[in-house]
């Protein structure tokens, strides 16, 4: 597949050459604007307000220093802008944000998070062409295609990498799972009990709770008295913490497992969840000179380590500008078509991390992490390359 990289000298001169005649031929109709005038809007559906608004930070954190390094660098003629809609992690919510930002801001990217909100703009994004990039849902019914994709592993590549080590590393048997009824928590509930069955553990209390829940203390007890040798929990935002806690409080000692989510710096800080081992996708921070330079201007800028949800966004938003220099290399429209084009025409990105391909189904395989958070901090156990 091609790789593509900054634009080189001659290309751009190229690209240059292309412009001038399309402002040329612009001038001729009274219309005429300068190439570097051109701005590119790309949404950011992501839950500005409400108990997830967490979240919405760090996706923004990663988005918006990957705008300020495009709109600083020579890869691209024109500018790109984030323009912020707020899902508040909720389908319906989302659906009204994703619409205006179709249709009133004709956007034809938008950056994406959470599996029930991802799930509810995927038909949108499809009917109008508009490319939808996942950095923070882990639901495995996100292998959707067509114009929708993640670049962050789905929660079936990570209970994968992560179900050997809880059963023969851990000796794990038994397994208790606690997990929200949407999208996601019930696909990781599924994953969980297909791979239990395949290593011989069993799922012996399996608990669904309500995504708004704050308050567990009959599942508390149920978990309590299952006999359960670990517990998973499949939640995101304050309600994992509060989950974490109530439990602890309840007197359980259990060892904690999860995903991904609990890397975020408010559950590794939490005292309930030290000695909780999660898993994550792996990211090389000295892979090249794209990730050497995010790492040393995000510490800059925020103060702190980033996390993988803030490298996804970032990548996700270089990708975009691939995407638009590709199209303007070539003398191409700017349309949703053309950027979809342009992303199986390009093949493989080199992002902060590394490289990164999509699959047909719009995933990415990458590997994975086996964290357990001390002290605050996370410490990596293992970390598992998929085949």
């Amino acid at each position: 597949m091609k790789r593509f990289r900054s634009a080189s000298p001659a290309r751009r001169a190229i690209r240059s050459l292309i412009l001038l005649s399309a402002v040329l031929g612009s001038a001729l109709s009274g219309v005429a604007s300068a190439a570097g005038d051109q701005v590119y809007p790309l949404g950011a559906l992501f839950p500005l307000t409400g108990p997830n608004a967490v979240y919405g930070k760090l996706f923004s954190e990663g988005a918006n220093l990957a705008v300020e390094h495009v709109n600083a660098g020579d890869e691209i003629d024109g500018k790109l802008k984030i323009v912020f809609a707020d899902s508040q992690a909720l389908p319906q919510p989302a659906v009204v944000g994703m619409n205006k930002l179709v249709n009133v801001n004709d956007v034809k990217f938008v950056l994406s998070a959470f599996s029930g909100v991802s799930q509810a703009i995927a038909p949108i994004g499809n009917r109008a062409h508009v490319l939808m990039v996942n950095g923070g849902g882990v639901s495995p019914e996100l292998a959707i295609g067509d114009y929708f994709l993640n670049d962050i592993p789905l929660s079936d590549d990570e209970v994968n990498a992560f179900w050997p080590y809880v059963v023969n590393e851990m000796g794990a048997k038994k397994i208790a799972v606690i997990h929200v009824n949407d999208p996601f928590g019930n696909g990781v509930n599924t994953v969980i009990k297909q791979r239990c069955e395949e290593l011989g553990c069993s799922v012996v209390s399996d608990i669904s709770i309500d995504p708004s829940s704050t308050s567990f203390q009959s599942e508390v007890v149920k978990l309590r008295v299952s006999g359960a040798d670990a517990i998973y929990i499949a939640s995101y935002g304050q309600q994992q913490n509060v989950i974490a806690k109530q439990l602890r409080d309840g007197g359980i000692r259990t060892p904690l497992l999860s995903y991904s989510a609990f890397g975020i710096p408010a559950t590794q800080k939490l005292d309930a969840a030290q000695g909780a081992t999660y898993t994550a996708e792996h990211i090389d921070y000295d892979a090249n000179d794209m990730t050497r330079q995010f790492l040393a201007d995000f510490k800059n800028k925020y103060g702190e380590e980033p996390n993988y949800y803030q490298v996804n966004y970032y990548n996700a938003v270089r990708i975009y500008a691939d995407l638009i220099a590709h199209l303007q290399d070539k003398g191409q429209a700017f349309t949703g078509e053309n950027l979809l084009a342009a992303l199986h025409d390009i093949g493989t990105f080199d992002v902060v991390g590394g490289e990164v391909t999509f699959r047909d189904d719009g995933t990415v395989k990458m590997p994975i992490e086996i964290n357990r958070i001390e002290g605050g901090k996370s410490k990596i156990l293992k970390t598992v390359e998929l085949k």
